[in-house]
């Protein structure tokens, strides 16, 4: 099971792992409110940089997933997308953990729902 949440909100026994997908880290938390920190699920600086300098309307959604996916499609990152989505088959409980509020377009939904996916994810999809 794929789960998502702020990195703010509180730890809950429910979490399972819970993996930080941010290439920063967040400013004032502590290590023990993650398990894990994979730099390689989250937009790279000048795609981030671009949503947040943006007005963050849907067409602005739309320019910066056409940025993502394709990052997401790098050996790397399709690998920890694999990796993740065999642990969840296995029955591990993961949390992927950011800063945006829940709700708002973020990047972990992208990622769960790339998780979620039965297709591996590659460079040549």
């Amino acid at each position: 099971m794929i789960k998502t949440k702020r990195i703010y909100d509180p730890k809950d026994d429910s979490d399972g792992t819970r993996i930080l997908i941010t290439r920063k880290w967040p400013h004032g938390q502590k290590k023990d409110l993650f398990d894990e920190w994979i730099k390689d699920l989250a937009p790279k600086e000048d795609t981030l940089n671009k949503w947040e300098d943006s007005k963050r309307t849907e067409e602005d959604w739309k320019r910066y997933t056409v940025l993502f996916y394709p990052q997401m499609k790098e050996r790397k990152s399709a690998d920890r997308v694999e990796e993740l989505r065999q642990r969840s088959k296995n029955g591990e409980i993961i949390t992927l953990l950011c800063y945006c509020e829940k709700g708002e377009h973020c990047h972990r939904y992208i990622i769960k729902s790339m998780i979620d996916n039965s297709s591996k994810v590659t460079e040549s999809d």
